[in-house]
């Protein structure tokens, strides 16, 4: 038993999250707590790359192309299984591979999600978690909408929001209904 006392526990995650498709390159670097669950981590892709939330959304295994986990089930769709995002946690599957995230079905929105690294307790005793830790290129308007209405991206205010959020849990699964995302002109 001591010798698991020692051991250093893993509590949170490094994650990159690369918008597909886009030119110049937009990417976040987030470390997240360990228990994140896919809807949270919806939220927290939504207030990082300036997503109003507006859209439906879901989270693919590409080794696993018969599963897919969703905001909402649709009893009509034609993958093998809809798992809802509030019942599955990120980890187990981004310790074995990437994940596809999906935002708006329209426009096609892929972000890929890569584990980086796991993180001790020690290591992220003077880290906020969640937290932006490196970024790369600006927001993409949504909606086909010309690039000037896009939200602005600005780390440390990115990194307030998800303070705020952390410390909000559950009744901030929705970041658009409890005033996280800035005001937009649009």
């Amino acid at each position: 038993m001591k010798e698991r006392e020692n051991m250093p526990e893993n509590a949170a995650m490094e994650i990159l999250i690369r918008l597909k498709n886009v030119a110049p390159a937009v990417s976040r670097k987030l470390i997240v707590p360990v228990t994140i669950r896919y809807d949270q981590l919806h939220v927290l892709i939504q207030l990082a790359f300036g997503w109003t939330n507006s859209h439906l959304y879901k989270f693919e295994l590409p080794q696993q192309p018969d599963l897919e986990y969703v905001g909402y089930v649709d009893d009509m769709s034609l993958v093998a299984e809809q798992i809802p995002a509030d019942q599955a946690y990120l980890f187990p599957d981004l310790q074995q591979t990437k994940l596809i995230y999906t935002y708006d079905f329209g426009e096609s929105w892929e972000h890929e999600i890569i584990l980086k690294r796991m993180l001790t307790f020690d290591e992220i005793k003077h880290v906020q978690v969640p937290s932006c830790t490196w970024s790369r290129g600006a927001n993409c308007a949504e909606d086909g909408q010309d690039p000037k209405y896009a939200l602005p991206f600005n780390r440390q205010d990115l990194n307030s929001r998800l303070k705020l959020w952390s410390r909000a849990g559950e009744q901030l699964i929705r970041a658009d209904d409890m005033g996280l995302n800035p005001e937009s002109d649009y």
